[in-house]
């Protein structure tokens, strides 16, 4: 599904091409989203180019569209004068057209425009110009932007409008670019800059709206007084084309757009309330999301509410645990006249994606940061609590992180609101630090913790803590399941097969004496039975500067260079992802600048993740990264911890692991982000440079038995699900021979 598979051209003109057959529909069938702005639009559009928009669809397709209206002079009048806002006048034309508009929904192609409102596939914004001189002023810029699903982007800007004329009958002409050509980023960067500009109501000369929500709900309100089966009607409508477009006879006929799609595809699948409180699918139109929860999803939200609304999704990485939370969400709302929703995260920029998610799942709530990113947060805070109290605002979502949650100033603020609360913990084993238990507040009436690791490594308390607080595991989809369950949808496994490769290194002399130096004080320290605060904070601190002696070894340096070596003179290095620690990233990084054609970048939490530019082509510091990564524009990325939770990596293929640590958490989170299904990604392969004891030294038996079967553990959970876990079973063999041998 690329853009690259077809012979595109920069220039196409209606006198020498077919706009339809030679650009529109092919493109159309390999995207997945489009963002249009159109002087004129006509749902006529949709006619002429059924085929594309069946496949367009079944891709999971989204079309932003950015359309004119010419205002009159009364209209300024007023605006200009206070006695109407250009919202109330814009509203009053659309719901005026609306009895001309029903009539029109006779008509097929009208009959699709009203489906894709309805059901979230199409978001409308309405723009004019701001200030009248002439009279004829309109928005008249015509520019298309569409991404397929393997990254690439193609822009085009010229003279046609979103029509049935602008596409298949006038004399139209428009130039094109594409993103994985030669100095053309630059403009589909502007393009890219330009719409989002008008999107944000950014512009000088032009003001955008949304599209009046009273409008809309009669257009969704005529689609559900006549139902639609969208796969007959654009199969008529194509039969249609083939009548009024002669050239289209051999176009292909939409397909069923029902079938059953990926989880980040659109659908038509809701919730809706059930007998006994359990919840099951429904048809309702006005609740079609634009993500299908799958049976299992249910399942977890149907625990979670027989569980009175508290408890923990246990659900790996790749398995959709946030929608699975905003289907719970979309519930409790239906049930509570009022309710205030916290999402809690770890880091800041998976704020943002969960803001990306509610969009996905249609859910209207309001939102705010609340979060050091933003400086007004507890003004705006405030607000929403009075607007709340008030009435004015009856649910509203707060997006922030687990250290704001845990800090004074929130607290304070939060005692404040007087609807029901509920908190979702995501990566919730966070919560569970000794710094941010005191974020867990009694007055928190609902609670859903999401983790795929939610027990805390070597801290009983905490995980007890946690439990307490948001109550039992409910429903469980781990690692294991997720890697060998067939997904019904697709008829592949929820993740990527892999094959493990461990790689042995000995700790040098310096390393072992250090290590079991520390091993002696943490024993001390666990044998203890009843620790205090400090005492819990010493221990998490030898620890980490235990394993910090495992991850750190200056021996794995040369193995990492021969590895590297190996896989680029393979061709075999391109979307490899290497973790390591701040310790190790200058070195790891300068052996990868050494190797002949290779090109890297490092993805820490230096790399802004929350700041767009046009630096960037529209996209904030990580997401361009990635984007490159995904392109294979960057051949590896060089991570630290903050790809373990929320950063979505689906393109890794290879994944070198320079820092494991014993800790489960830690190589579950990371596995499971190396794991994700991708297009044309057939299997991973995940190579894991290990520290051993040295061989020789028999001054540490206890020590080497101990530090041994710790980094052992963690070879055999990775080769449980691997495809060549006999191999690395008798490895594991043969080494535990080896060290038995010389009394370890």
């Amino acid at each position: 599904m690329s853009f690259r598979d077809l012979e595109l051209k920069h220039s196409y003109t209606s006198e020498k091409d077919n706009l339809l057959e030679d650009f529109y529909i092919p493109v159309l069938k390999k995207a997945i989203n489009y963002k249009r702005i159109t002087g004129y639009f006509s749902s006529s559009s949709f006619l002429t180019a059924a085929a594309g928009l069946g496949q367009f669809i079944k891709n999971g397709g989204y079309l932003k569209f950015i359309l004119n209206i010419v205002l009159s002079e009364d209209d300024y009048t007023q605006i200009e004068n206070g006695m109407q806002s250009p919202e109330e006048i814009i509203e009053n034309y659309l719901i005026h057209d609306l009895s001309s508009f029903e009539d029109e929904c006779r008509k097929d192609h009208i009959k699709v425009l009203g489906w894709l409102i309805a059901h979230g596939y199409l978001e409308v914004k309405i723009g004019y110009v701001k200030q009248r001189l002439t009279g004829n002023e309109i928005l008249h810029q015509k520019i298309g932007i569409l991404e397929d699903g393997e990254g690439n982007t193609l822009s085009f800007s010229g003279s046609n409008n979103e029509s049935a004329y602008g596409w298949a009958y006038n004399s139209e002409k428009f130039k094109a670019f594409f993103s994985w050509k030669a100095n053309n980023e630059v403009f589909i960067s502007q393009d890219l800059e330009d719409f989002d500009e008008l999107w944000n109501n950014r512009s000088v000369k032009t003001e955008v709206i949304s599209f009046p929500e009273a409008v809309k709900k009669e257009v969704i309100s005529i689609v559900k007084r006549e139902p639609i089966d969208l796969d007959a009607l654009l199969m008529g409508i194509a039969n249609t084309q083939k009548k009024t477009v002669n050239r289209l006879d051999n176009a292909t006929i939409a397909p069923d757009i029902r079938d059953p799609v990926y989880q980040h595809d659109t659908t038509d699948i809701s919730l809706q309330s059930g007998s006994d409180g359990v919840f099951e699918r429904g048809d309702d139109v006005e609740k079609y999301t634009m993500v299908r929860l799958r049976d299992y999803q249910l399942e977890a939200i149907n625990a979670w509410f027989q569980n009175e609304c508290h408890g923990i999704f246990e659900m790996a990485t790749g398995t959709g645990k946030t929608y699975t939370a905003l289907g719970a969400v979309k519930q409790l709302v239906e049930r509570e006249d009022k309710l205030t929703i916290i999402i809690a995260v770890p880091f800041l920029h998976l704020a943002t994606q969960w803001e990306q998610s509610l969009d996905k799942l249609n859910i209207k709530i309001p939102a705010i940061h609340v979060s050091s990113a933003n400086l007004r947060w507890k003004d705006n805070l405030k607000t929403k609590i009075l607007d709340n109290w008030l009435g004015k605002e009856k649910y509203f979502i707060i997006l922030t992180t687990h250290d704001t949650l845990s800090s004074d100033s929130f607290i304070e603020l939060i005692c404040e609101v007087r609807s029901p609360i509920l908190l979702i913990g995501d990566e919730v084993h966070g919560l569970g630090a000794i710094t941010r238990l005191e974020a867990l507040l009694p007055l928190y009436a609902y609670r859903l913790g999401l983790s795929a690791t939610p027990e805390r490594y070597f801290d009983e308390l905490g995980t007890q803590e946690l439990l307490q607080f948001f109550g039992k595991v409910v429903y469980v989809f781990d690692l294991h399941r997720a890697i060998n369950e067939i997904n019904p949808d697709t008829g592949e496994t929820y993740l990527t097969p892999y094959e493990y490769h461990p790689i042995f290194v000995e700790l040098t002399h310096e390393d072992m004496d250090a290590y079991s130096a520390l091993s002696g004080q943490i024993a001390i320290l666990c044998s203890k039975k009843n620790k205090t605060k400090s005492d819990r904070q010493s221990l998490e601190q030898k620890l980490r500067e235990r394993q910090d002696i495992l991850k750190n070894t200056q021996t794995k340096y040369p193995i990492f260079r021969e590895l590297i070596r190996n896989l680029a003179k393979n061709d075999e290095i391109k979307q490899t992802l290497v973790y390591c620690s701040p310790q190790q990233i200058e070195t790891v990084q300068k052996i990868l600048r050494t190797q002949h054609g290779v090109v890297q970048h490092r993805f820490t939490s230096k790399e802004n993740a929350t700041k767009r530019g046009k630096k960037y082509c529209g996209l904030t510091e990580r997401e361009y990264l990635l984007d490159n990564f995904e392109k294979g524009i960057y051949d590896v990325l060089v991570a630290i911890r903050c790809l373990d939770e929320g950063v979505d990596v689906p393109a890794t293929r290879n994944a070198i692991l320079m820092c494991s640590s014993g800790n489960p958490k830690e190589h579950i989170q990371r596995r499971g982000r190396v794991l994700r299904r991708s297009p044309g990604k057939e299997k991973a392969h995940i190579y894991d440079i290990t520290a051993v004891p040295t061989v020789i030294d028999g001054r540490y038996a206890h020590t080497n038995t101990k530090m041994l079967e710790s980094q052992l553990k963690r070879l055999e959970e990775f080769a449980k699900d691997a495809m060549n876990q006999d191999d690395i079973e008798r490895e594991i063999f043969q080494i535990r021979r080896r060290y038995s041998a010389y009394g370890g």
